[in-house]
């Protein structure tokens, strides 16, 4: 607005000016202005060119003005989406009066904060930030000759749960004798986390390898450092007046070996001793990359009494090159002891490896003998799901395979012992229907009831998106998990499901809650049920069931969710957890009451003129697999054995696709596999149906010579992947 005035003001002006010049040298007469001034054609024609040129400005700076404003507008909106999902806050304070001019709307989404309802723009949450000592001291220190402040602080909202470490940026500068500045915050947790991690295992390393020093010094007799890439060595005598390889010496491994061993080895372990310790040896097992230790005992030559010498080299990899150390010490007064103590130990390692290859073993059997059966019931279930059925067998139907589903899942939890073992729990995210996940947890809890005294209530927002994507499956444990929980503390009342949910950008955060009017917990055990440090009383496991609530606790950390927990003794106890997960359909759900579940329809296409050899010794299992390739309209043909496929094989019979189950009396499928490729021209796709279905088989078959893998029991979306990447061309 202040350039509009200038402008018009330099016209007006000009007007003035032409206007005295052009009066001077006009006749004035004594009343006044001549009145031959207003008939002059030249000053109206400058007169009418000025107010036209006055008019003209005025509309460019309205048109302008409304199209800057407009622009302007446009701006704001695209930088505000384009930071919405950044973990960056960017605003501009005015110095002089003291307020913030513009912060970015990303503020609650970075710093985890509700901006309260009377400051929409956040503020009181900056203002809060920088009454942080250590801000408020790095600004008061300021030189005002650097381009900027920068200080990296913890933050700490009492709604969120944990603290975030953000970094600021401030950037002053002055317009037109004005003082600003501008300001960037960043959410740098994770960063900080990393670094504070580093600068511990940093710590630690020292002080181990200051530990192994003092324990190598006390333990060892000599210490011998070899460089297997330059052949270079150092021989190192650890102690006082104990040189049994002679004194401290370096020079080259190779020239000096065979002087130690012909000088200090007794003759009859010259040989082992070259066979474990020479160059040779040391340098095939590093290209090997084969770093296990590996120790020999021996004796002293020229003893008076016989003394034993135990060596252990060790592998080590320093910036590209490889080093051995090897660290003797005298064991004669233990050599037997030593000895024997190793065959026991041998032989528990022998026990351990047996016990490992048993438990394996088992695992499969069990897997096999319990996903067969469950094969057949929910393959047979799912087949006839696709056909026309009264409303009312139909449901029963759906139930039988949804609880033969929620079976398989506690199947595979149990008999997956190897996933525990090795804390290798991982994320299985994929789409999933929200409506159904809430409804069938429903029915979970409606059919868990110990009685008709309790009432499942289920309350779930009407906007929730219809489809997510995320792992529905870990998410489903940890809420069965509450509700067995609150099933075992409430005998009569309610056990209340509550979801609610935040659209945020392209997820949802998910609000869910289970609150139930039973016993209740004490306070003081509140804090026991989450925190794994803190030692489980009896009486405080009564409040558990089932896995636990810190199991709920370990899952919801995988999610990256929060848990949290309230209760009042004799009323009742609220469990509420938060999870975000991404919208894959933004259509709401409604009114949950009225959903119907649609089974989904199965995927298949026209394969006719295509031949499928069919594989297994159970009949039930053949009956399945025939239902459920029947819609592909292939030419099935159904063997009992591994013998009969070698036969027919044999035979010239041709394939286009082979299932073959692995557990089959008399020949496997692993070994009738071999068989077949030994058959001259053989070069049918070979899948391997197995209810084996334990972590790291699928890989184990693969390298057995399998093309793919399918576990029982057959799923049809990995059935259609199957027969769509072999048969459909």
């Amino acid at each position: 607005m202040g350039k509009q005035l200038r402008e018009i003001f330099i016209v007006a002006l000009t007007i003035l000016i032409i206007m005295g010049l052009y009066l001077t040298f006009t006749n004035i007469n004594q009343n006044g202005f001549s009145t031959e001034i207003f008939n002059d054609k030249i000053f109206l024609l400058t007169m009418g060119s000025i107010i036209v040129l006055i008019i003209l400005l005025l509309i460019k700076n309205i048109v302008f003005g409304k199209q800057t404003t407009k622009e302007l507008r446009y701006r704001d909106k695209l930088f505000n989406s384009l930071v919405l999902n950044s973990d960056t806050v960017y605003a501009m304070f005015n110095y002089d009066v003291r307020e913030y001019i513009y912060i970015t709307k990303n503020i609650e989404n970075v710093l985890g904060v509700k901006l309260p309802d009377n400051d929409k723009m956040g503020s009181t949450i900056l203002d809060e930030i920088f009454e942080n000592p250590v801000l408020r001291n790095e600004l008061e220190d300021w030189n005002k000759k650097d381009d900027f402040v920068s200080q990296m602080i913890s933050y700490h909202n009492p709604n969120y749960q944990h603290t975030r470490w953000i970094k600021i940026k401030i950037y002053p500068f002055k317009d037109k004798k004005k003082n600003y500045h501008v300001i960037i915050i960043s959410d740098v947790t994770k960063e900080h986390d990393q670094q504070h991690l580093l600068v511990m295992q940093a710590s630690d390393i020292k002080t181990r390898e200051k530990q192994l020093n003092q324990i190598t010094s006390i333990s060892y007799d000599l210490e011998i450092d070899i460089n297997i890439d330059t052949k270079e060595f150092s021989l190192k005598n650890l102690k006082p007046d104990v040189a049994f390889l002679g004194k401290n010496t370096s020079g080259n491994y190779v020239l000096d070996f065979e002087s130690i061993v012909t000088d200090y080895i007794n003759d009859e372990d010259e040989k082992f001793f070259k066979d474990v310790f020479s160059i040779e040896n040391l340098a095939s097992k590093a290209e090997a990359k084969n770093y296990e230790p590996i120790s020999s005992r021996y004796r002293l030559k020229n003893s008076d009494e016989i003394i034993w010498l135990e060596s252990t080299a060790f592998f080590t990899t320093n910036q590209g090159e490889t080093h051995v150390t090897i660290l003797t010490k005298n064991v004669t007064e233990n050599a037997e002891y030593m000895r024997n103590q190793n065959i026991l130990l041998q032989n528990a390692l022998d026990e351990s490896k047996n016990a490992n290859k048993a438990k394996d073993e088992f695992l499969a059997i069990m897997s096999h003998e319990i996903r067969t059966p469950m094969n057949t019931i929910i393959g047979l279930s799912s087949s006839i799901l696709n056909e026309k059925l009264p409303i009312s067998i139909k449901e029963d139907v759906e139930n039988i395979n949804e609880a033969s589903t929620n079976l398989l899942e506690i199947i595979d939890g149990i008999l997956d012992i190897s996933k525990i073992e090795a804390g290798s729990q991982k994320l299985d995210e994929k789409e999933y229907n929200s409506a159904k996940l809430f409804k069938n947890i429903e029915k979970y809890a409606i059919q868990n009831l110990k009685d008709n005294k309790t009432k499942i209530i289920l309350n779930v927002d009407k906007t929730l998106p219809t489809k997510l994507f995320g792992d529905s499956g870990k998410l489903r444990q940890i809420l069965c998990n509450i509700i067995d929980n609150a099933i075992k503390f409430t005998n009569k009342g309610k056990i209340e499901i509550n979801v609610n949910s935040e659209k945020k950008g392209g997820f949802v955060n998910l609000d869910i809650s289970i609150a139930d009017s039973g016993i209740g917990i004490p306070e003081e055990k509140l804090s026991m049920l989450l925190d794994d440090s803190k030692k489980t009383t009896k009486d405080s496991k009564k409040y558990i069931e089932g896995m636990g609530l810190t199991i709920a606790k370990h899952l919801i950390d995988l999610l990256n969710g929060g848990i949290s927990i309230t209760s009042e003794k004799g009323k009742g106890t609220t469990v509420s957890i938060t999870v975000t997960q991404k919208i894959i359909d933004n259509k709401v759900i409604g009114n949950i009451d009225e959903y119907i579940s649609v089974k989904k329809k199965v995927n298949n296409f026209d394969a006719s003129g295509k031949k499928i050899l069919v594989v297994d010794d159970n009949k039930l299992n053949i009956k399945v697999a025939e239902k459920l390739l029947a819609p592909y309209k292939v030419s099935i043909t159904s063997l009992y054995s591994g013998y009969e496929a070698i036969d027919l094989i044999n035979n010239n019979e041709k394939f286009d696709l082979i299932f073959l189950d692995q557990m089959m009396p008399g020949l496997d499928g692993v070994t009738t596999l071999h068989e077949l490729k030994k058959i001259d021209g053989f070069n049918t796709p070979c899948i391997v149906l197995t209810a084996d279905a334990i972590i790291g088989k699928r890989e184990e078959y693969l390298g057995e010579g399998f093309d793919d893998y399918l576990s029982k029991p057959i799923n049809n979306d990995e059935l259609y992947e199957i027969l769509k990447k072999y048969l459909k061309k």
